[in-house]
């Protein structure tokens, strides 16, 4: 495979020169309700001594996640297992992007600067940020970011949703619940471009200032289209006959067999799971006892369409 192929400088459809030649990603790693991991630029760097993101240019074979780690990990020691990706942050100027990837961290990990590239990194709370000196590209983009600093969960209420599609599930209920299961695996791999109400919508496009990489040209105002993908948690809660598909064994899709009320077990996970939870029934009594806990509700509908 290549390796640091990436390294160079590309002007992307809109005539500005950018650093990566075939992009750049960063990583915003975050503990729900707590602080977010930050680095302060070199002195000799593009905007030195501002804070920003841990990152840099992506090399041809690598995802924009497996890029935002290894600099993640060779600028701050960040250690690869420490976060898992929950949103994905795409600033796209046409021919070339910058990619920032969400990613919570169960605790604070330990981290360094290097020598060559970080002044210093730290853990600093969400809203002590905007008092820093940020980088541009961090700063132009910092509000839309925040708000995501927290992860989704997607709990299905899987009785009502099997329940809803005239497709013989009442003859093999695990079998039809499996299905759902399979299905949902897209959710987690693939992610959402949409939240349901109050969860928000995804980032607008708009004029954006350009990200910085390396040395080179100031960054600059421009046209950039933003775009944002969630990556939830999926956890589908099985009761009565259907209990058995928990037994399938581990996969990207959490089956839980509620050992009493399906119900009870999913009112629960809305009022305790971090983050912000969807859930989704057609229940009218469950659907209130969720809002009740924090939640919000989809039907059915709302799910079936995006598998």
């Amino acid at each position: 495979m290549a390796s640091r192929d990436g390294n160079g400088w590309v002007r992307c459809e809109l005539g500005h020169r950018h650093w990566g030649r075939f992009g750049a990603a960063g990583l915003l790693a975050y503990l729900t309700g707590g602080p977010v991991l930050l680095q302060r630029r070199s002195w000799w760097s593009h905007h030195g001594g501002t804070w920003g993101l841990p990152g840099g240019a992506r090399d041809s074979h690598e995802s924009a996640l497996d890029a935002a780690l290894r600099e993640a990990h060779e600028e701050c020691g960040v250690p690869p297992d420490g976060v898992r990706q929950r949103a994905v942050f795409t600033d796209d100027h046409g021919g070339w992007s910058y990619t920032t990837a969400l990613a919570e961290a169960d605790r604070p990990f330990a981290v360094r600067a290097d020598d060559s590239e970080t002044d210093d990194v730290a853990w600093v709370p969400a809203e002590r940020v905007v008092a820093l000196g940020l980088h541009p590209g961090l700063a132009a983009h910092w509000t839309e970011l925040a708000a995501q600093l927290s992860p989704v969960t997607i709990i299905v209420d899987s009785a009502n949703v099997v329940g809803s599609r005239p497709d013989g599930w009442w003859r093999d209920r695990v079998a039809a619940t499996l299905r759902l299961r399979d299905q949902l695996t897209r959710l987690v791999t693939e992610g959402l471009t949409e939240l349901p109400g109050g969860m928000g919508p995804p980032a607008a496009a708009g004029s954006v200032l350009l990200e910085g990489g390396g040395t080179g040209e100031p960054a600059r105002m421009a046209d950039g289209q933003t775009h944002l993908r969630w990556l939830p948690e999926v956890v589908l809660v099985v009761e009565g006959a259907a209990r058995p598909a928990a037994d399938a064994g581990p996969g990207p899709v959490r089956v839980l067999a509620a050992s009493g009320s399906g119900d009870d077990t999913i009112a629960v996970l809305a009022a305790h799971t971090p983050g912000r939870r969807l859930v989704i029934t057609a229940d009218g009594e469950l659907r209130q006892r969720c809002l009740a806990a924090g939640g919000d509700v989809a039907g059915p509908g709302w799910l079936l369409e995006r598998l």
